[in-house]
């Protein structure tokens, strides 16, 4: 029985050695966990904080490939980290490799910290090229805005590689070259920006000018084929002086179409006559008259038929001129008209003013006689001492009838 009950001790004191051994280990695994999920929490921010600034980063390939290359292999490094242990947060702190004793949260770190560095050159060569290149800039943002690229992809292409060039001299910090060689560029990119406004308002017209020569407009209408040319020459040498003065060139487009519908139809009317015989030549010149016939008696209801043709043009043109003037002058007069009521409007609003005026000045008479009335009540005596003879009554607070106050007593009461 003493051996049972020594057995039954010893036990009891294994189990009680081995509780308090347990308790601190499963209190260590407690706090790892804990660790593991705040670090999980922490790279779960960071990755997100870099998704969102590199998200429009675009624009900064052009300062540097070569750091903007290397800024993205990164980010594609540490997201591809960071998706084997998003699903299993415990694989954080495992090892990384067998060859390494980095955890995947230090790789993932690692390429954070190339993310920032490189993202911050990028950044300092921006506000540098921003500055030192801003003319070259300014111009290829306007090249682009009219699409230039799309009329003369080879010349762009080329310009393009220049622009480069320019952003390559500012990473060595040779800032004196890049500007030089940025006024070789503002001549290139100026020489494509003219050829590009050409192409866009003055070769569609050359295009309809080249339709009219297939149809034998230069044959059949010379002088006006001959004015078409000449108006898109003007509109050549006003784009080459001034290549966004849009406003005259689209003008300019107007009076180019203009004569190219005036050579067509010239050139119709011309073929048309030549294709007559000569026994239609009469029902031709009465056709043209009678046109004119119909305006000179919307006119004026006259018939000038008995005279010539010219006569009759030159005589319609006149009373044209004339109706114009007389309508014109209407114009003035009903203008005239209104103004004359402007004018009594503005009179009889001075003849009320006026009236005012003089009630305002009646007022200020008889606050004037008031205050003479009141002046006359006043005795002055001595220096400055004044006599009241006003009824005790009518005047409460006074000296007693008869007494004589200075003025300084008068105040104080």
């Amino acid at each position: 029985m003493k051996q049972m009950g020594k057995v039954a001790c010893i036990v009891c004191l294994a189990t009680l050695l081995s509780a308090c051994q347990s308790t601190p280990e499963g209190e260590e695994g407690v706090s790892s966990q804990i660790q593991a999920e705040n670090l999980f929490q922490g790279a779960l921010k960071a990755h997100q904080i870099w998704l969102n600034k590199l998200e429009g980063t675009e624009h900064l390939k052009v300062y540097s490939p070569e750091k903007y290359a290397l800024m993205m292999s990164s980010w594609q490094k540490a997201d591809s980290i960071f998706q084997e242990f998003n699903e299993s947060p415990e694989m954080a702190l495992k090892s990384y490799s067998l060859f390494s004793s980095s955890t995947y949260l230090d790789r993932f770190y690692e390429e954070v910290v190339v993310l920032e560095k490189t993202l911050k050159e990028l950044e300092h060569l921006k506000r540098v090229a921003d500055d030192v290149l801003n003319p070259a800039i300014t111009q290829l943002d306007y090249l682009n805005s009219i699409d230039a690229r799309q009329y003369y992809r080879s010349e762009y292409a080329r310009l393009i590689r220049f622009y480069a060039k320019l952003f390559r001299l500012v990473e060595n910090s040779e800032l004196s070259d890049a500007r030089e060689e940025q006024e070789e560029f503002l001549e290139r990119a100026h020489s494509l920006e003219i050829r590009a406004i050409k192409k866009i308002y003055i070769s569609p017209q050359e295009d309809a000018l080249r339709k009219l020569r297939r149809e034998d407009v230069r044959y059949y209408a010379p002088i006006s084929y001959a004015k078409v040319e000449a108006e898109i020459l003007s509109g050549k040498g006003l784009i080459e002086r001034s290549p966004r003065a849009f406003a005259e060139i689209q003008q300019v487009v107007s009076e180019i179409q203009f004569e190219l519908a005036h050579a067509q139809h010239i050139a119709q009317e011309v073929k048309a006559l030549r294709d007559r015989s000569k026994d239609e030549y009469e029902n031709f010149i009465l056709d043209i008259e009678a046109k004119l016939l119909q305006i000179s008696l919307a006119l004026n209801d006259s018939d000038l038929r008995d005279q010539p043709l010219r006569k009759q043009a030159a005589q319609i043109k006149g009373e044209v001129i004339d109706a114009r003037r007389l309508y014109a002058s209407s114009r003035q007069m009903s203008g005239a008209g209104r103004e004359d009521e402007k004018v009594d409007s503005l009179t009889a609003l001075v003849g009320i003013q006026q009236k005012q005026i003089e009630q305002l000045k009646a007022r200020l008479a008889n606050l004037a006689e008031g205050q003479a009335s009141l002046n006359a009540g006043q005795v002055v005596t001595g220096k400055g001492d004044y006599e009241l003879n006003y009824p005790q009554q009518e005047v409460s607070g006074v000296l007693p009838t008869g007494r004589t106050a200075s003025q300084d007593e008068w105040v104080d009461k």
